[in-house]
């Protein structure tokens, strides 16, 4: 038998992947800089990895898994220091948005 768990979640306060949502718009923005600019390294690193080849010296499993870390820590480094512009362009954006929607 399985018991049900005594102290229900707050709702809205993740998803399945239990990641915390935006509680705001300047939270939310900064999310979608850092998810930008871990595609942009993704790719980034695609061309250099067709560059290199199969048997390039960081072309194995667990070097790509730690370069996907160093990547995912990167993109959130630099959308923190927010030295792109793209959470401010958002924030002025849709700012306007809802105070004259």
């Amino acid at each position: 038998m399985v018991n049900a768990i005594s102290t229900p979640l707050p709702p809205g306060a993740g998803d399945f992947t239990a990641r915390v949502k935006p509680k705001n718009l300047e939270e939310a923005a900064g999310e979608f800089e850092a998810m930008f600019l871990r595609q942009m390294l993704q790719e980034m690193r695609k061309s250099v990895d067709a560059l290199a080849g199969e048997d390039g010296l960081f072309n194995s499993r667990e070097a790509r898994t730690l370069r996907d870390f160093y990547d995912d820590a990167l993109a959130q480094e630099l959308a923190s220091q927010r030295t792109t512009g793209i959470a401010g362009l958002l924030i002025q954006q849709l700012s306007d948005n809802i105070t004259t929607g």
